[in-house]
């Protein structure tokens, strides 16, 4: 395997095709040095179920392999294939080397001359990256705290996934937010957007409180979250849970069936709680009490209120923290 250096990705369908050759889908172009002699190649995805979209100016791994022009009049003919891009700045936000992307090219061979020679455009130092204008640099953002065998995938703008246990003896600079009765049990962390963050090169770990949305998939953990509201009258609050639970947690969630209905099973109790504006369950309250005041007609005239409406009555009142 060989390493180049990205200078352009392409993000239309329509873009210009390259010597005849037609980019594809995820193509990258990207200068390639081989000694004293440098190449300027397209490359497309390795794998094509798993994208890491380089940013110019990043090294991405790239190797030869069978072209689909492969058959026929083509047979032996090969392309490029490149890898995920290399951590060069151990950055998880992006990778890229000072002026990288500065070179300028316009065709293979004699156009792309400078290009290929490593000539830069530019003489300023400071002047960026025209080509990298829709890709924001966060300069502060740290990355996940790794525990030994974890298994994490990051984004390069504060999500992840985190596949899990909870080493509870780990050497580490973070210690896990959450705790577990047994260190080998699973927890898996699905979180967008960084609520915490010590700096470039600096380990964070995931906070349900702090972060900003995030899904929390437990096995024998608790999990420390601050509620919005008190957990309602009789049921046990999700930080002393010590059974398997998920977690939803943002500033808003929004439940939404398309086409049928949004179906809520459980064994026991569902329970609402809310810190204010209780009206749409005060106004049911209001309406069963309403109801349990009248009188319902039976086979031997109209008696009193319904034997079961006090009863339904008290179980929604207990269920409202």
């Amino acid at each position: 395997m060989k390493f180049a250096q990205v200078l352009e990705v392409y993000l239309n369908e329509d873009e210009p095709k390259i010597e005849g050759i037609d980019n594809g889908p995820y193509t990258i172009q990207a200068l390639l040095k081989q000694g004293s002699s440098s190449q300027i190649i397209l490359a497309t995805p390795l794998n094509i179920h798993e994208k890491y979209i380089p940013v110019v100016g990043e090294y991405v791994g790239v190797q030869k392999g069978p072209s689909d022009f492969n058959s026929g009049i083509g047979f032996g003919r090969t392309t490029f294939y490149y890898t995920t891009p290399l951590a060069l700045q151990k950055n998880i936000n992006n990778n890229i080397l000072e002026n990288a992307g500065q070179l300028e090219a316009s065709g293979v061979g004699g156009d792309y001359a400078s290009a290929g020679a490593g000539i830069s455009v530019s003489t300023n130092p400071a002047a960026g990256d025209k080509k990298n204008k829709e890709f924001k640099e966060v300069t502060d953002l740290s990355q996940l705290q790794p525990f030994a065998g974890d298994v994490i995938f990051e984004g390069r703008f504060g999500q992840s996934i985190r596949l899990g246990y909870t080493p509870k003896q780990a050497k580490s600079n973070q210690k896990p937010t959450w705790e577990s009765q047994t260190d080998e049990s699973p927890i898996t962390i699905i979180r967008n957007g960084a609520g915490d963050s010590r700096g470039y090169n600096k380990y964070v770990i995931e906070d349900i409180d702090k972060d900003s949305s995030s899904i929390w998939l437990t096995d024998k953990q608790t999990v420390k979250i601050t509620l919005a509201s008190n957990a309602a009258t009789g049921i046990l609050p999700p930080m002393s849970y010590k059974s398997p639970q998920i977690i939803l947690n943002s500033d808003r969630i929004v439940l939404n069936a398309k086409d049928d209905n949004v179906i809520l099973s459980s064994k026991k109790d569902i329970s609402f709680s809310t810190a204010k504006n209780k009206t749409t369950i005060d106004l049911l309250i209001s309406a069963i009490e309403t109801l349990a005041q009248g009188t319902f007609p039976t086979a031997v005239g109209p008696t009193g209120p319904h034997p079961q409406v006090a009863q339904i009555l008290a179980k929604i009142k207990n269920g409202v923290g």
